[in-house]
């Protein structure tokens, strides 16, 4: 996915808008639903359920707003012309290195 949005962004600018949503909504969906059945058949079910979509929302919060300022200095350091590219990377590594801070934090505080 990620070769198809680079390939895209070169090629069709608005495709890769489109695509990047896409593939966002799609995820959302597919965690809320892997959590949903997770803990359907659980004790607390309801309250389990609404943290982890509660976290994993703020999570997404937090990438996309951190990824877009990563994305933004990028941009600002390199010329307009490779200033797309560097703003992808950055921003992927910054929602990486935020997936993994939660991922450490929630595993803690779940304990």
């Amino acid at each position: 996915m990620l070769i198809i949005t680079l390939l895209s962004l070169f090629l069709y600018l608005h495709v890769s808008i489109m695509l990047g949503i896409t593939s966002i909504l799609f995820a959302f969906s597919l965690s809320t639903y892997k959590i949903y059945t997770k803990h359907v058949e659980s004790e607390h079910a309801r309250t389990k359920i609404l943290k982890e979509v509660g976290v994993m929302v703020l999570t997404l919060v937090i990438i996309l707003f951190l990824g877009g300022i990563a994305a933004m200095l990028a941009n600002a350091q390199v010329s307009v012309r490779w200033g797309e590219v560097a703003g992808i990377l950055s921003a992927i590594g910054a929602s990486f290195g935020v997936g993994y801070i939660v991922r450490v934090g929630v595993g803690r505080f779940g304990r």
